[in-house]
């Protein structure tokens, strides 16, 4: 009895050693399979001249994808670093992309079934978009920090013009004839039109009220050109003013181009009561020019505008869709894309290739039946660790009261908007607050201007509760969640300043006559504490405040609670004098020599 005791438990051991070995051997796998590199993210995509492949820019795994048409089929996958955020074809042949966190253009040649690396362009600034004019053999760039466009002959990598812009210039459109070319920018949210030989600034056309995220335009005309962005109503975020569109509006615009006036801008808007469309990305006309797609990215929507039915109001633009939208067949038609269709282009008149960012795929739709035809997927790996499903829940505006707006909405790919929005945070009316950046948020505790909430999850509860308004539970999951996709966002590296200037002389004196480490300590220049800092609203129940961190302060473009400076200077010498505080008075030459050294953070 004993012996066969011995041996059944001799047997269970070997099974349980085999077991734990089987284990040990997957580990590495399961641990690998929850891993953020999984996320890959197809941020922008395009189609070769010849139609044979398309390429997409995956912003997460800093990858290029390139898949065989009309087969959709895997070529290969290349890296190219950190943060690509457009892709654009030169040729049959030759492929650029925009390296927004490694600072350059990276050009890569196709070779059969594969990408070559041919060269790196590097760039004093951070690179967003790109468009090529073939004529002239130029790559026009936008760049943010500091802020301008670059023409930059792609052969030599040299650097033919600078253009000057406004702030956070975004995306390009090129006049058919190339002679001109125009540029969304933020904060304000205007279009820029600039000759592309000469320099000069042929207009500059402020969208109507506080307009922001200003997406992709689209030039559906030589002269006219529709940009889709997001409208600030400016009232206070409850759920019965999103319900009235009184919290944003999510619109077209058309202006005329390239010396229109801002008056002659037209604007309609594409939500729905009880249907918002949150953030519009892009507008594109399909071949034959009889039909808009926009994509509503938030909302997770293709939505298909026949132009010739569009009626574009000289004044007034209504809070939801103008009527004859959606009561007239035809004019408007909804594609659900589940998901976050954030990219898309046309292979013909009723078909598109879209890229969905957050499916980690590439699909190609067809218009006419709002069917997804062929999708392909990007990931190696269909586990969704915690980090993917906050950032998820980060994008989708289905996560708020109606669809109207999502996380990213305000905070712009996890960073801000530059908008003020009175979110009620401080349990009073008409005390707005300037977004803040959510770039290293988790280190920077505690949270909200006035540093009231000390633990990140409950305040991504209450965020989802009270700003959205989440039609969803917000479980303690989803909570949970987004504070850990909030863990991996990162400050945006520093300005790069010329040789000559000198942060010697700032750093000495931030660390002592002007007194800023008081209160913005090392090594995220913030502190866990409060301090009572006057420019209080007579009204707040709050008198203190809690200082945000310095890192990545020169990516920011409006400063304070109030966000009434528009640049680190004002900051300095207008709202927050270091002799007001913890320092003393500063010479002019001393306010140059500390926003030197602040801008380098």
């Amino acid at each position: 009895m004993n012996n066969r005791l011995d041996k059944m438990l001799a047997m269970n051991g070997r099974i349980l050693n085999w077991k734990f070995v089987f284990l040990l051997g997957i580990i590495p796998f399961l641990t690998s399979a929850v891993t953020a590199e999984d996320r890959v993210r197809p941020r922008a995509l395009a189609i070769s001249p010849d139609q044979s492949c398309v390429v997409s820019a995956n912003r997460i795994a800093g990858t290029l994808s390139c898949i065989s048409l009309p087969d959709f089929q895997r070529l290969g996958e290349v890296e190219v670093g950190s943060e690509p955020l457009d892709v654009l074809w030169l040729s049959d042949s030759m492929v650029a992309v925009t390296v927004h966190r490694d600072q350059c253009v990276k050009l890569f040649e196709r070779d059969g079934s594969h990408l070559k690396s041919l060269r790196t362009i590097p760039l004093v600034g951070h690179p967003v978009s790109m468009v090529y004019a073939k004529k002239a053999d130029e790559l026009l760039v936008s760049l943010q920090h500091p802020d301008s466009v670059h023409c930059i002959n792609p052969g030599t990598g040299k650097v033919l013009r600078k253009y000057p812009c406004g702030n956070l210039p975004r995306f390009l459109a090129l006049s058919p004839d190339e002679a001109w070319f125009c540029l969304t920018c933020e904060l304000p949210g205007s279009l820029y039109c600039i000759d592309r030989n000469t320099s000069q600034l042929l207009s500059r056309q402020e969208a109507h009220q506080s307009a922001f995220n200003l997406g992709q335009p689209e030039l559906i005309s030589p002269h006219e050109v529709v940009v889709p962005l997001t409208i600030n109503r400016d009232f206070p975020i409850t759920e019965g003013n999103i319900t009235r569109g009184w919290v944003v509006n999510n619109r077209l615009a058309k202006f005329k181009v390239p010396s229109g006036n801002e008056l002659e801008q037209s604007q309609f808007g594409l939500d729905v009561r009880g249907h918002g469309v949150a953030d519009l990305t892009l507008v594109r006309s399909n071949p034959s020019g009889s039909r808009l797609a926009v994509a509503a990215s938030g909302a997770q929507e293709i939505i298909l505008l026949k132009t010739n039915s569009l009626i574009w109001p000289a004044s007034g633009v209504d809070d939801f869709a103008p009527h004859y939208l959606t009561e007239t067949s035809d004019v408007l038609t909804r594609i659900k894309i589940p998901g976050r269709p954030i990219d898309l282009e046309f292979l013909d008149d009723e078909t598109v290739l879209v890229a969905n960012e957050m499916q980690d795929s590439l699909c190609q739709v067809d218009l006419k039946t709002g069917s997804i035809i062929k999708e392909l997927k990007l990931s190696h790996s269909d586990h969704e660790s915690e980090i993917a499903r906050g950032e998820r829940i980060f994008y989708d505006g289905l996560r708020s009261k109606d669809g109207w707006m999502s996380c990213h909405t305000c905070h712009y790919d996890g960073h801000t908007s530059g908008q003020m929005f009175d979110t009620l945070n401080d349990v009073t009316y008409d005390t707005k607050k300037l977004t803040l950046s959510l770039h290293d948020v988790a280190k920077t505790e505690p949270w909200t201007w006035h540093g009231w909430q000390p633990d990140l999850t409950e305040s991504m509860s209450k965020s989802l509760r009270e700003t959205m308004h989440d039609p969803h539970p917000a479980s303690l999951d989803d909570s949970r969640a987004l504070a850990s996709y909030l863990e991996t966002l990162k400050p945006i590296s520093a300005t790069k300043l010329p040789v000559s200037v000198d942060r010697e002389a700032g750093r000495k004196l931030f660390y002592g006559k002007a007194g800023c480490i008081s209160c913005h300590q090392e090594p995220d220049f913030s502190s866990g504490l409060r301090y009572a800092v006057g420019r209080v609203e007579s009204h707040s129940i709050y008198q203190v405040f809690n200082p945000p961190a310095l890192r990545g302060v020169s990516s920011r473009r409006r400063y304070l609670h109030h966000g009434r400076a528009h640049s680190l200077k004002q900051v300095l010498t207008l709202y927050h004098r270091p002799e007001e505080t913890s320092g003393a008075e500063l010479t002019e030459d001393e306010i140059e020599q500390l926003v030197n050294f602040l801008s380098g953070l």
